[in-house]
């Protein structure tokens, strides 16, 4: 716990903070729009023309969520990668004193592990789509930056599922870390990245 609530510490700098938030929002709706448009296109009931049931509808409103999931996707990773050669140029405020050495290593590894995984998501998303030919994004086309191959598109976007799956745990991870600084230890960590503050390293 920390002695003196009123220690010196440093914050994270207001663009860094910006960039933060911004990733932060785009993800709290890239998820839900994920979940969504697979339950639409795969298994949501419908009737065919035929007037068979069947699972799955792939129309206008499937593709205005896969639309919004490929920007949303594409901003993330290009925010993701500012942000990262920000944090290398820039650095980091110092740790929070009050927090124990094993805290802060394990606050390192899910940090880092955000990074890797907030850059190699949207990749794998988009050689999925390139792969497949799903290029189409509000009827603006994509380039394609691989030879088209459905099975290897369908192998990348399992993996692309899975991956997205192991980010969902770090950001909970993340979140529940920051509950827990918070409100549990009640120490200041959570102040060095909250848009109200205007103290900079």
């Amino acid at each position: 716990m920390a002695q003196d609530p009123k220690y010196q510490l440093p914050t994270y700098t207001p663009a860094a903070r910006r960039l933060h938030w911004l990733i932060a929002l785009l993800i709290i709706i890239q998820f839900p729009i994920a979940f969504y448009m697979t339950y639409r296109g795969y298994e949501m009931p419908a009737v065919n023309d035929k007037g068979e049931a069947v699972k799955g509808v792939f129309d206008e409103i499937t593709g205005f969520f896969y639309s919004w999931h490929k920007v949303i996707g594409l901003s993330i990773f290009f925010l993701v990668l500012i942000r990262l050669a920000y944090r290398l140029t820039r650095g980091a405020p110092r740790p929070d004193p009050s927090v124990p050495k094993p805290l802060i290593g394990i606050s390192h590894l899910v940090h880092w592990a955000l990074y890797a995984l907030l850059i190699v998501v949207p990749i794998m998303g988009y050689r999925g789509i390139s792969y497949g030919r799903y290029l189409d994004v509000f009827g603006i086309s994509l380039p394609a930056v691989t030879e088209k191959n459905e099975d290897m598109s369908k192998a990348i976007f399992e993996w692309h599922e899975r991956a997205a799956f192991v980010l969902l745990l770090f950001v909970s991870l993340h979140v529940a870390a920051a509950i827990y600084h918070r409100f549990i230890r009640k120490d200041r960590v959570v102040e060095r990245m909250l848009p109200k503050r205007s103290l900079d390293v």
